[in-house]
């Protein structure tokens, strides 16, 4: 997310733009399945640009306790800031916000968080079916 120094003043200005689902990867727990969308609200103060961003996107993954597949949508916002000077023609907000989302995201997905999970002797869903192994009596 490319922006042109010239384009930020003291005010705040708004930007959007977006970060591909292939851009942030796979981290093993879940994966992006849509472009990440992004708004930011950039001002330059002094020898800084300091941008408020939102980011948004949608991710499948595997719930932690019953091993359902799940898509849910993800959001945060990131506060960056980056040092210019008088050389400095454009800053790519790019990079700094896919280090955040990576940053931030779950490191265990629940399909709902009262997921009962599997039985651990028989194996069943116990959201979907009642199980009558003994050690869930």
């Amino acid at each position: 997310m490319k922006i042109n120094i010239s384009d930020i003043n003291s005010q705040s200005s708004d930007f959007k733009g977006q970060i591909s689902n292939e851009a942030i990867g796979s981290t093993g727990v879940l994966a992006f399945i849509e472009p990440l969308k992004i708004i930011a609200k950039v001002e330059r103060i002094d020898e800084a640009v300091i941008a408020k961003t939102a980011v948004s996107g949608k991710y499948s993954a595997v719930c932690s306790r019953c091993l359902e597949s799940v898509e849910q949508l993800w959001e945060n916002e990131f506060l960056i800031a980056v040092e210019i000077d008088r050389k400095t023609e454009y800053i790519d907000l790019g990079e700094e916000i896919r280090q955040e989302v990576i940053l931030n995201l779950p490191t265990r997905v629940l399909c709902d968080k009262d997921c009962k999970g599997l039985c651990p002797d028989c194996g069943k869903n116990l959201n979907n079916e009642k199980c009558k192994c003994s050690s869930m009596s």
